[in-house]
């Protein structure tokens, strides 16, 4: 079924919510809420978050907001400090079958990878990326330490989104590129990787992923169009 943005008196109740900085809500055709993006400042615990916004979705528009729908990134700078970014698409108290639900293909019982949890720590000579990926009951992370550049942030997290993935991919792979890119009005994350396949050699793979809210989460989950094939077989 089609997303879309059909909510914007949603979103304009959760922005009022303190410490919260941007939002976005994707909708099905009929308006009920799929996707919650939050941006919020430092200071308030992710869970924290999650329950606010399920209490505010509640109490205003008698809706009951799963909070596995309900990703939260923080943002903290200060001079000369390093700048962290938390990712928590679920709580640490979501059980298997919620995972397999979240992750199990409607139309066909295909497990697939989703972003767990991604970190990211920069300053101005260095970044370093924490990516968190679950499959299943299993999760798999990557981490990896680059250049503290702009243009070097998306390349840091989607070599760490290859390194959580390793294991289930069997070969290597590297990133050749990886960048948010303008298309017309939106960003788009676009990745290219080059896998080594045994007595092939080498096979170039692409993906992309609308950013919704942050970069930092479509740049992994690019990484991971891109080894659709591979990862779920």
């Amino acid at each position: 079924m089609t997303t879309m943005r059909l909510r914007p008196d949603l979103e304009d109740a959760l922005r009022a919510l303190p410490g919260v900085q941007a939002v976005s809500v994707v909708t099905s055709a009929l308006g009920v809420p799929t996707e919650v993006h939050v941006l919020a400042s430092p200071g308030k615990s992710p869970k924290q978050v999650v329950r606010d916004v399920q209490s505010m979705a509640m109490t205003a528009f008698e809706m009951d907001i799963d909070r596995r729908i309900v990703s939260v990134v923080q943002i903290g700078q200060q001079e000369g400090a390093p700048t962290a970014v938390l990712v928590t698409p679920s709580g640490p108290d979501t059980n298997e079958v919620d995972a397999l639900e979240a992750m199990t293909d409607g139309s066909a019982s295909v497990i697939r990878p989703i972003v767990q949890r991604i970190s990211l720590t920069s300053t101005r000579t260095s970044s370093s990326a924490n990516v968190v990926i679950r499959m299943g009951s299993d999760e798999f992370t990557g981490e990896v330490t680059g250049a503290g550049s702009a243009a070097a942030r998306a390349w840091v997290v989607a070599e760490a989104a290859v390194q959580a993935v390793s294991e289930l991919i069997g070969t290597g792979c590297e990133v050749e590129s990886a960048q948010v890119v303008a298309s017309g009005s939106r960003e788009v994350a676009v990745v290219v990787l080059v896998l080594q396949v045994p007595r092939v050699g080498e096979h170039v793979l692409t993906g992309s992923a609308l950013v919704r809210t942050y970069a930092d989460d479509a740049v992994v989950r690019a990484v991971l169009d891109a080894l659709n094939r591979h990862l779920t077989g």
